[in-house]
């Protein structure tokens, strides 16, 4: 028999979930404003919490970042699910690598902060990913299917094209600029019988590369988020 839900604990959980979003959110904002050095006391004045707050949700700056990336990589895991659910006339990757261009000109400071950080090798950073590419594995294999796009095409070539298309327009360029480096790569994602050089990384040394980042030396020492 089912035990019946007491309606007086939802709200708490939406809230507690809102707060954490904020803090998050917030999080990211000042580390892409000012770097992982940024204060902790300024993002929870950002985020309208009291400074324990953090320290309770995130014991060390490494838990924040990871909560963040894990945050981000769920969101572009939702923007792949809902293009395999209902996939425009122009392909699923194609749109997938517009939303990814955009995602990352948008969050471009934060990347650039948190790359290399061991915050990536943590579990929970993993599992998201592996998510993420689950989901594209399977919008790849769709636009296969349709004709829409080569054979050879993997989901590491998408991930990787989509941030490439971001990262060439300049920060001080219109970031709609990447839409003319996304129409060149949208011309050799077609079916082509020449095949490409190489192969892309497959998952597990993806998974290699992602755990090495935190034993590698480009990696920060692990800080505590109490400063």
């Amino acid at each position: 028999m089912m035990r019946p839900v007491n309606a007086a604990t939802r709200p708490l959980r939406a809230d507690a979930e809102r707060n954490r979003k904020r803090l998050l959110d917030a999080a990211a904002e000042v580390f892409a404003e000012h770097g992982l050095e940024a204060s902790t006391a300024e993002i929870a004045r950002r985020a309208g919490v009291g400074h324990g707050t953090v320290f309770r949700r995130f014991p060390t700056k490494d838990d924040l970042v990871a909560a963040i990336v894990v945050d981000r990589l769920g969101e572009i895991t939702a923007t792949a699910t809902g293009l395999l659910a209902d996939t425009p006339a122009e392909g699923g990757v194609l749109a997938f690598m517009a939303e990814l261009a955009r995602i990352h000109v948008r969050d471009r400071g934060l990347m650039d902060a948190v790359n290399g950080t061991r915050a990536l090798a943590d579990p929970d950073v993993h599992e998201a990913h592996g998510a993420l590419m689950d989901v594209l594995e399977e919008l790849v294999k769709a636009d296969r299917k349709a004709g829409l796009v080569r054979e050879d095409l993997a989901a590491f070539d998408v991930m990787a094209l989509g941030k490439a298309v971001a990262s060439a327009c300049e920060p001080a360029i219109p970031s709609a600029s990447w839409k003319r480096y996304l129409a060149v790569v949208a011309a050799g994602l077609a079916p082509a019988a020449e095949k490409l050089p190489g192969r892309a990384p497959t998952r597990a040394q993806l998974d290699r590369l992602l755990a090495e980042l935190s034993r590698d030396g480009c990696a920060p020492p692990r800080a505590g988020a109490r400063d």
